[in-house]
């Protein structure tokens, strides 16, 4: 009987037990860090975009530093937005963001200021988050699982969002309270297009427009259509607005627009349109149109001319090894030719630069456009100081100028294979020009990257820098600068980028330029040593001193010591010093004299 009781106390324990561990568990879901949205399909640059949503559910905040989050095929630790690594506590009820380091995902999404930005210490979170659906898993800095969620087959930019103890597809909302709306069933197909007679017309009073918006798929929603008309240039002439949240059964059209655009121009119309459901095809959210107007008989003859060179000194010069800009007008008359090419060469027709290109689209249009031209360093000294001719030639026309080019440009010659990053084929090559080594809090400095596409196909470029120190960017968002382009078959462009510093301390940063060729996952990237100065508290009234100190290149800078001078000196003139060393000076030599006295008894 007593065996009975020992086994039926035995059970009891074990049963509350159980009953224990699986209360805790039950806590530990109820009231711990959640894994609450997974952005695993972004519309564009999916490993740049993907992301994934923390919510802390406890009452008192939690420091995630070193926790792992991963997907079915890798983990990766968990690192703060701030410098050093920090920035890993989250306060109770709040949201985080992960993201990889390179990410774009606050640029391209609303993400609430309030969240707190994590990173992961790899270039994707996880082995990438998969589109065919898999497990996402939160563990401690124990190894612990916090929590784990598995998503199914994604919908293009939508997230996998965690409300009502369920999982379902939501329009994202990182950093905000989850939808709780299901968005599969508001699919929806919605086109917009420019209606027009014709594409050239003969007078300004004689064009006119409408736009109209089609819903081919989907339930009645709300839908706004903005459209512009722009010159060449890019210089904006019209804005429109013609519907604002209005509903659409089947089709509507706007009123008729009759803008008095200038004559003997072509402008480009733009419109797009934006709707309140899941629009499964964007293509068609889009449309551009060019158009026409003639007023007098258009010139069919197309003509090119070289107007001014930029980037020459005081004595109208260029060097060897220089980037000069070459300032041109054109008109493309009625040739189907495109492309304008600009080099320089000599009196015998031997080249000194590689052709730039230039291509021009439209026809019956003026143009003004300015190409760069790389000079060549002429470190064998095959050339000498001499006039040379700027040779311009396309579209059934050609010009040219004389320039003057003269001395050797030394420094290009000793360290040209070190500057030049060429890609892995080695048809491709970038440089920086006139880089700053030292730069100044909330100053704008400008650095010049020449790019150098020697293949006979064109490069799809996005260019953009940024300064840094550990993985704290100083100089806004990584890509906040980008420029993006088409770097022409066979051709040099010199593109500028713009950073600035709006808050640091006085110290060594680093400074990264990276080029991404035609979307590749693997980005080209020169990293320089940077030194900022932040002299904004810089004085000579209120007891600081300015003092001058050589910085990490040997240059003698100006120092601002931004501590209030204490009662101890820090700093004496040679006169001060001397006046202070007289004291000394009668002292040691009563001292001397005493000794001799002593002595000589």
């Amino acid at each position: 009987m007593t065996g009975f009781y020992t086994a039926f106390e035995k059970l009891l324990k074990m049963k509350f037990l159980l009953f224990l561990l699986g209360f805790l568990l039950l806590a530990k879901a109820i009231n711990g860090m959640l894994i609450s949205e997974i952005m695993a399909d972004p519309l564009a640059d999916e490993s740049l975009n993907e992301w994934i949503e923390l919510y802390n559910n406890e009452s008192a905040s939690l420091n995630i530093s070193g926790w792992i989050i991963g997907d079915d095929n890798d983990n990766d630790t968990i690192e703060g937005g701030l410098y050093n690594k920090e920035g890993t506590i989250i306060t109770p009820y709040s949201f985080a963001i992960i993201t990889d380091d390179s990410t774009r995902a606050y640029n391209n999404f609303n993400v609430s200021n309030t969240a707190i930005r994590l990173y992961v210490d790899d270039s994707s979170i996880g082995n990438s988050l998969s589109n065919n659906g898999e497990t996402v898993y939160l563990y401690d800095n124990n190894g612990i699982l916090i929590d784990s969620k598995t998503y199914n087959l994604t919908t293009d930019g939508l997230s996998w969002a965690y409300t009502n103890n369920t999982l379902h597809k939501s329009n994202p909302t990182p950093g905000f309270e989850n939808d709780d709306s299901i968005t599969t069933n508001q699919l929806c197909d919605y086109a917009v297009e420019f209606i027009l007679p014709k594409a050239i017309f003969d007078n300004s009073s004689d064009f006119s427009f409408k736009i109209r918006a089609s819903k081919s798929t989907g339930t009645a929603t709300n839908f706004t259509m903005r459209a512009k008309i722009e010159d060449f240039n890019g210089k904006l002439i019209r804005e429109y607005e013609p519907f604002t949240n209005e509903s659409i059964a089947t089709q509507k059209t706007s009123s008729e627009f009759t803008p008095n655009l200038e004559e003997g121009k072509a402008f480009i119309l733009d419109s797009n349109v934006t709707v309140d459901c899941n629009d499964i095809n964007l293509n068609n959210n889009f449309d551009t149109q060019i158009i026409t107007i003639k007023g007098k008989p258009l010139e069919s003859k197309s003509s090119i001319k070289i107007e001014s060179i930029l980037d020459l000194g005081s004595d109208d010069q260029a060097e060897f090894g220089q980037v000069i800009r070459v300032r041109m007008s054109a008109y493309k008359g009625n040739t189907d030719k495109e492309s304008i090419s600009v080099w320089i060469e000599d009196s015998k027709g031997n080249k000194l630069s590689k052709q730039s290109k230039a291509n021009l689209e439209a026809k019956y249009t003026n143009y003004f456009l300015t190409i760069p031209v790389q000079i060549i360093p002429n470190c064998d000294l095959e050339f000498g100081n001499d006039d040379y001719l700027i040779m311009a030639e396309g579209l059934d026309s050609d010009d040219q100028k004389e320039i003057e080019i003269e001395d050797l440009t030394e420094s290009m010659c000793g360290n040209l294979e070190a500057e030049i990053k060429k890609s892995d084929s080695g048809n491709f090559a970038f440089e920086l020009k006139d880089f700053n080594e030292i730069i100044d809090v909330g100053h704008e400095f400008k650095t010049k990257v020449l790019l150098d596409n020697n293949n006979d196909e064109d490069i799809n470029i996005r260019l953009w820098s940024y300064v840094y120190r550990g993985s704290k960017p100083y100089s806004g968002e990584r890509e906040e600068n980008m420029e993006e382009f088409i770097l022409k078959a066979n051709s040099l462009q010199v593109i500028e980028l713009g950073n600035i510093v709006e808050e640091a301390e006085q110290g060594n940063y680093k400074f990264k330029v990276l080029v991404n060729k035609n979307g590749q996952k693997t980005n080209n990237e020169v990293t320089r040593d940077i030194l900022i100065r932040n002299n904004r508290n810089k004085t000579n009234d209120s007891g600081f001193l300015e003092e001058k100190q050589p910085n990490v290149y040997g240059e003698t800078i100006n120092n601002t010591i931004s501590s209030v001078i204490s009662p101890s000196l820090v700093y004496e003139s040679t006169t001060e010093k001397a006046k202070n060393l007289v004291p000394t000076f009668i002292i040691l030599l009563s001292v001397i004299l005493n000794l001799v006295l002593i002595w000589r008894r």
